[in-house]
């Protein structure tokens, strides 16, 4: 038939074919959006839990870590978000005050605690959370509650009483975060906790620690010998895995921020006000996990 067909008879043909199979498509194409419309849509396949995201928001449970020291107050803090790892709070590491350093819940040699191997004194589980007291051979007693203040919070408080027969001065303790356990912040480095800094915004305590003391009022560095030179009492540290944070502050308690790279650990350390015999001080703080960007992470709103 081709053969016996002239050229342009041939062209005209192919042309109306193509047209006409176009129209079938259309049409097709328009039959198939139409009952997509109508039809209801495939309902989305279920995540699927593992074991690292059975485990979900906060825990805080009785902890330990180095059992050859049982004298020590160690809290077990999960993140907000899925996760099998826990922060290690140590609650209080040590407190320094003018009679010596009146505790420490490990033995340094190069830097003795006044009294030494002291009795386990255990947690007390409460509905939302731990809380313990001790009293040393001197008569001071201290004691500290950690418990869940909302679904990304936890509150921390520390309480000192003075039973003994002279004043309390000078009073500076240590709460060690130690990072180890919760891989997404146990980094060995100080370059994933950042303080922040007058005009200039948040730095890595690794930049602040060789920097000149400034005009803020927190110090960054261990304790009172830290130089001052942040402007907010707050401590975060990045997660390697995801756009999330957690931060620390004693708020206007805050004498100090520091880390310990070969750790690994963060701090924000807190002092109390000077405590004549008889007399009691309470100081609270909190620790926040954040899920987003620091560009929108507002300390103002987590720290009131």
């Amino acid at each position: 038939m081709l053969n016996k067909m002239g050229r342009r008879s041939w062209i005209r043909l192919a042309g109306m074919t193509a047209a006409g199979l176009g129209a079938v498509n259309t049409a097709g194409k328009a039959r198939a959006a139409e009952a997509a419309s109508i039809a209801p849509a495939a309902p989305a396949a279920p995540s699927k839990e593992t074991y690292e995201t059975q485990a979900k928001g906060t825990r805080i449970l009785p902890g330990q870590w180095r059992p050859h020291y049982p004298w020590e107050h160690i809290a077990w803090i999960s993140p907000a978000w899925p996760s099998q790892d826990y922060l290690w709070l140590d609650f209080p590491e040590a407190i320094f005050t003018n009679q010596g350093l009146l505790f420490l819940s490990h033995v340094n040699p190069p830097i003795p605690s006044v009294f030494n191997n002291l009795p386990r004194v255990p947690w007390r589980e409460e509905s939302d959370g731990i809380a313990f007291e001790r009293e040393l051979p001197n008569g001071v007693v201290f004691g500290g509650r950690v418990s869940r203040a909302n679904d990304t919070a936890v509150d921390l408080e520390l309480y000192i009483r003075n039973g003994s027969a002279g004043r309390l001065a000078d009073i500076e303790l240590q709460t060690c975060a130690f990072l180890r356990a919760i891989r997404e912040f146990g980094d060995y480095t100080r370059d994933n906790k950042l303080v922040h800094l007058p005009q200039e915004g948040w730095i890595s305590l690794n930049e602040g620690m060789t920097r000149e003391a400034g005009s803020g009022k927190y110090r960054v560095g261990w304790r009172s010998k830290g130089k001052p030179m942040a402007d907010l009492p707050v401590v975060i540290t990045i997660s390697n895995k995801a756009e999330r944070l957690f931060a620390m502050s004693w708020g206007e308690h805050t004498l100090s921020m520091v880390g310990n790279a070969n750790h690994p650990c963060v701090h924000a350390d807190p002092f109390f006000d000077n405590l004549e015999p008889g007399q009691e001080g309470r100081i609270r703080g909190r620790i926040v996990f954040f899920e987003g960007n620091l560009r929108d992470f507002q300390p103002e709103r987590h720290f009131t």
